[in-house]
């Protein structure tokens, strides 16, 4: 009995799992058309919609939500469709950071291919985060495996300079620091295994000419600013702001100052100043965090606490938003700004009087 009712157990699991083959072939059979759609087949989609979409695809972010973004973004029909073909092909941790024109109409399947990463070869990946200096930058590049950090500071110094930057930014020797500092723009790059710093430094020349883009250079001109004061304002708000939205409200308090002709007293420049003292560095780093009395007296065409308007050139390489808050300022009659040290959450509280500014530094600037 044991035997034939061994017989009779494996029979009806030989049937089951024979059922299952079939239905599994069945869902991958009906997959291309009925469950991810019908644009599996094609590259670009008939009487699809025409254009392209700037897309920020962001470091480590999931198949889930790039979907979303892609779907809000009139990019792709739909979001399920998107997670699963990149589920299937196997790509979902592939999807390549960075910056992209993605066009409207085309398939999924062209939309994926364009945003994951096909690495040929043997690629350097190297990220810059927003509002540090040249030379951190040249650390993070020799950790990333372009060689010595010595090698990305030489490539700054000798790289030529697209003519449209080469009559914008002043000689080096008038800036008092490298001549790119605020135009190597922070972002992620790959790069194949023989690329050499002056490839990566004109790549990010480059990036800096797309994104910092004629509409944004023609309205700083519009508010009277060139574009080496848009970058240098940009770079100073790039250490003051931590939250988004009061960027574009810095850089409106710093222009009040400026048409004021008054001193822009803004601490990251004097921390740059610091800086340019080796010993400092050394000690705390290229961002001093508490300035003494005598750091803030440095007599430095870069200290905004004793030369009025902005210093001669940007203090760091500053990102989109902070470029868009420059070129793009809010209007506003305030003039003064505090650390919100009640909620440490980096925000600030305005003032336009001296006076309401005062009575804010003794309610919220001090925890």
């Amino acid at each position: 009995m044991t035997d034939r009712h061994n017989a009779r157990l494996l029979a009806l699991a030989a049937a089951l799992i024979a059922f299952l083959v079939v239905l599994a072939g069945y869902f991958i059979w009906r997959t291309p058309g009925d469950l991810l759609g019908n644009d599996l087949a094609s590259h670009q989609q008939p009487g699809g919609q025409r254009g392209s979409v700037h897309y920020t695809l962001p470091e480590g972010a999931s198949a889930a939500s790039v979907g979303e973004e892609l779907q809000s973004l009139g990019v792709i029909e739909s979001s399920r469709q998107f997670q699963l073909l990149v589920s299937l092909m196997g790509v979902q941790n592939k999807l390549s950071a960075g910056d992209y024109n993605l066009p409207k109409g085309a398939s999924t399947l062209a939309i994926i291919d364009t945003i994951t990463v096909k690495e040929s070869g043997p690629v350097i990946r190297v990220t810059f985060p927003e509002g540090i200096r040249i030379e951190e930058m040249a650390v993070i590049a020799e950790r990333a495996g372009l060689g010595p950090a010595s090698g990305f500071l030489d490539a700054v110094k000798t790289l030529p300079l697209p003519p449209e930057l080469e009559s914008a930014i002043p000689p080096a020797d008038q800036l008092g620091t490298y001549r790119l500092e605020g135009y190597l723009f922070p972002d992620t790059y790959i790069l194949p295994k023989t690329a050499t710093p002056s490839d990566l430094v004109g790549l990010m020349l480059s990036t800096f000419l797309d994104r910092f883009s004629p509409q944004l250079r023609a309205s700083a001109q519009a508010r009277g600013l060139s574009i080496h004061q848009t970058v240098t304002l940009a770079s100073i708000v790039e250490r003051e702001a931590v939250i988004p939205g009061e960027r574009p409200l810095i850089a409106g308090v710093f222009l009040n100052r400026i048409a004021a002709g008054d001193m822009l007293g803004a601490d990251p420049t004097t921390q740059f100043t610091v800086a340019m003292n080796p010993a400092s560095v050394e000690e705390f780093g290229w961002w001093k965090k508490e300035l003494t009395i005598d750091d803030l007296r440095l007599d430095s065409p870069y200290n905004t606490r004793l030369h009025p308007g902005l210093p001669p050139g940007p203090i760091t390489n500053p990102g989109l938003a902070s470029l868009e808050a420059a070129a793009n300022p809010e209007s506003t009659d305030y003039y003064y700004f505090v650390a919100d040290a009640k909620k440490g959450d980096g925000s600030h509280v305005f003032a336009v009087t001296f006076e309401e500014h005062e009575r804010n530094q003794a309610e919220y600037g001090s925890p």
